[in-house]
């Protein structure tokens, strides 16, 4: 065997003594991990939208969202709007049909009226 040889092979059998002694060194300091189980009760609301839009707010607001949530929110653009629910549909997977998504907008920009300047 060559000197290439030699230093090939002593380089590999080093490395592979040095992994193995970390990885056992590793495993033997490792902390155990505990895990438990919590349990959280959400509240819950009988509160329901009435009024103009308010069947369209309770049919796909209130699948995810308390009405005391979505009374919360600020006043904002109804191009605002448009982007929130949206999102609501399409990053998180709401079941909202494509064509409720302008109206439902228009519902809670009627709501809660445009942005004080």
């Amino acid at each position: 065997m060559n000197r290439h040889g030699i230093f090939s092979a002593g380089c590999t059998l080093l490395l592979a003594f040095g992994l193995a002694s970390t990885a056992a060194a590793g495993a033997a300091s490792a902390p155990k991990i505990h895990w438990k189980s919590e349990h959280i009760t959400l509240p819950t609301s009988d509160l329901t939208f009435s009024g103009p839009g308010g069947q369209v707010l309770n049919t796909y607001c209130l699948m995810c969202h308390s009405a005391d949530f979505v009374n919360e929110q600020p006043a904002v653009p109804l191009a605002t709007w448009k982007i929130e629910v949206s999102k609501m549909e399409k990053a998180f997977g709401a079941p909202i049909p494509e064509n409720q998504i302008d109206h439902i907008a228009e519902v809670l920009y009627q709501r809660f009226g445009p942005p004080k300047p």
